[in-house]
């Protein structure tokens, strides 16, 4: 890998996956229409860090309005990390324009890889072991736009492109979105009050950021054949583990999760070398710490809200 076009890359994921890339040598060519206006003063401080790193360019459109074949033409990877604003677009709308972004940027990649971050909120509520063959059963509508993506990317008939995806948990670490119950605690000291909602929806796991840009790294560099391949932590419960961990009091946990589904590292483990990922403490003293360093710098970096 040489040079990569990163799709969304303001974003959470999509910010330390750029820097990752630009640690190890690789240019970055990177688009994001930085869409919700709340957020600019987080995207002045992440433009700050990137644009000053001579193999970093950055595009500031979207990808409805930019010629991505011409854009990312040099490139030999496409890391397609971008979703359609859930605070702009709404239901099938969002669906249907996240399907568009979806096939532009998959029409792009002739004779390249494409790496796309899915969920493992595509899978739905399950019992047991989850795997990268179990079917896929959508109940959110993020779950369900990313299952609709990976349909047009998985049976596609472009033969001269590679397509790798990823099922993630939840991500979390420095930059996370205020939506998520770490970072909403970190900010307020106070678990949202629908907080158990979010362990079902990622089936309690959780993955640190920084992992799962080197799993994203290691898939673009995997050219052989199309897969996809489930991320997980390994350890039962990581995600219950985390909250308990922010709040320093397992007793003050209102709701004990059943931990009855497991999603199977095998995969990732044997063909990523996806094992040994980050203890939720130490990913979460890193993003407390994170939280608290750019309050200090700047609080409107957080009201996002």
């Amino acid at each position: 890998m040489k040079k990569a076009f990163i799709t969304g890359a303001l974003g959470f994921i999509g910010f330390h996956l750029t820097e990752f890339l630009l640690g190890k040598g690789i240019e970055v060519v990177a688009i994001d229409n930085k869409l919700n206006t709340l957020r600019n003063a987080e995207y002045e401080m992440k433009e700050m860090m990137l644009l000053r790193n001579a193999n970093y360019k950055q595009i500031n459109s979207s990808l409805s309005e930019a010629s991505l074949t011409q854009i990312s033409k040099e490139c030999d990877t496409i890391f397609h990390l971008s979703h359609p604003g859930f605070e702009h677009v709404r239901g099938s709308k969002m669906i249907e324009e996240g399907l568009q972004n979806t096939s532009k940027v998959l029409q792009a990649s002739n004779g390249k890889v494409l790496v796309y971050l899915s969920s493992t909120e595509v899978f739905g509520t399950r019992y047991g072991q989850i795997t990268e063959k179990t079917p896929l059963h959508p109940t959110t509508m993020s779950g369900k736009l990313n299952a609709k993506d990976e349909q047009v990317l998985l049976k596609s008939d472009q033969r001269d492109c590679v397509v790798k995806v990823l099922r993630a948990p939840l991500v979390y670490g420095p930059w996370q979105p205020t939506q998520y119950v770490y970072q909403h605690y970190f900010l307020t000291k106070k678990l949202p009050s629908s907080y158990e909602n979010e362990g079902k929806k990622f089936h309690h796991d959780a993955v640190y950021v920084r992992d799962v840009c080197w799993a994203l790294y290691q898939a673009g560099c995997r050219i052989d054949q199309s897969e996809s391949f489930n991320l997980t932590s390994g350890r039962e419960g990581e995600w219950q583990t985390g909250v308990e961990w922010c709040i320093e009091d397992p007793k003050e946990m209102r709701y004990q999760s059943n931990l009855k589904c497991r999603v199977s590292s095998k995969e990732c483990a044997n063909k990523l070398g996806f094992k040994n990922v980050t203890p939720i403490d130490e990913g979460l003293h890193v993003q407390r710490l994170h939280t608290e360093k750019m309050m200090a710098i700047d609080p409107s970096i957080y009201l996002t809200d």
